[in-house]
């Protein structure tokens, strides 16, 4: 009896470690694990990106194996413990970010097995690109936490910065991985490596379109034409952050709700600029389009009043 009463409080204990790494938010062990995790991506992403390097993969082809193996480790326990806690466990093995973590170790889960009976090396090239889906787990890392932050009384113009950069930096990779993947095996191809594809990545994605690497093939050119669109939407996202903290700069903090009562004291502490001026730079953020009707006249009102 003592023995069993044991075992269940030792196993109280591993669950409550469990919930407090995997569920709850506010937890050390939770944050300390996310940051792991969060570190753990991007050494594997690097991890891919060189081993693409014909050099070095035959160089270090033993550190890339086993820095591969330490990372699905790390991801399947991830995996394992986010099914333990998620109740009804489909919520999250059947949800976007749960199939997204799926694969990102599926491919190297299966080339633990013995796969040569199948004989389909392109497949197995299609399954190593999909180690790239653990780079849209950095989304998830941030999107979590953004919810929280935009509820309290701080700015999220950081956590916008990091959205952004990360999404920026998720398409270069993959681009560059795909076109590395679509091109390279055509002679005379200058995307030798996923490194020298992502200059490609960077030209095309800023549609400045050098010219001195195109594709040939016609599963490259519908890569370069989805990442010239995609360049396009993180120009207009970048937009949206810089209009977003130049508004907070003229006029304070965008989830201020206390209203015209402390109108005075946020224009008074932001005093630098008169009301000409303040006018004037909400006329030129709406000529560009920055901010919306209503929040153009909302503003003007706002001005109007402290005339």
């Amino acid at each position: 009896m003592a023995v069993e009463k044991q075992r269940l409080t030792v196993w109280g204990r591993i669950d409550w470690l469990i919930h407090q790494a995997f569920s709850n938010q506010e937890s050390r062990l939770f944050s300390t694990v996310s940051n792991l995790v969060i570190m753990v991506i991007f050494f594997s992403i690097g991890s891919i990106v060189f081993e693409s390097v014909t050099s070095l993969h035959d160089k270090y082809e033993r550190f890339f194996k086993v820095s591969e193996y330490v990372a699905v480790a790390i991801f399947v326990v991830e995996y394992l413990g986010m099914v333990y806690v998620t109740r009804p466990i489909r919520k999250y093995t059947l949800g976007v970010w749960g199939i997204i973590d799926f694969l990102a170790i599926a491919p190297s889960l299966i080339q633990v097995l013995d796969l040569r009976q199948l004989k389909v090396a392109r497949i197995l090239r299609v399954l190593r690109f999909l180690r790239l889906m653990r780079i849209l787990k950095l989304a998830k890392k941030v999107s979590d936490n953004y919810e929280d932050i935009k509820e309290q009384k701080y700015g999220t113009l950081k956590m916008d910065l990091q959205i952004y950069f990360i999404t920026m930096f998720s398409v270069l990779i993959i681009s560059s991985t795909l076109i590395f993947y679509a091109e390279n095996a055509v002679p005379g191809t200058k995307f030798t490596n996923i490194p020298e594809s992502m200059w490609w990545g960077i030209v095309t994605m800023t549609t400045v379109g050098y010219g001195d690497m195109s594709p040939e093939t016609i599963a490259g050119r519908i890569v370069a034409g989805i990442t010239s669109l995609c360049g396009l939407c993180l120009f207009a996202m970048l937009m949206n952050v810089v209009g977003k903290a130049l508004m907070q700069g003229l006029f304070g903090h965008e989830d201020d709700e206390s209203g015209a009562d402390d109108g005075d004291a946020v224009m008074a502490g932001r005093g630098l600029m008169s009301v000409s001026e303040r006018m004037d730079e909400l006329v030129s953020l709406r000529e560009q389009e920055l901010v919306t009707p209503d929040e153009f006249e909302a503003k003007r009102r706002e001005l109007v009043e402290h005339i």
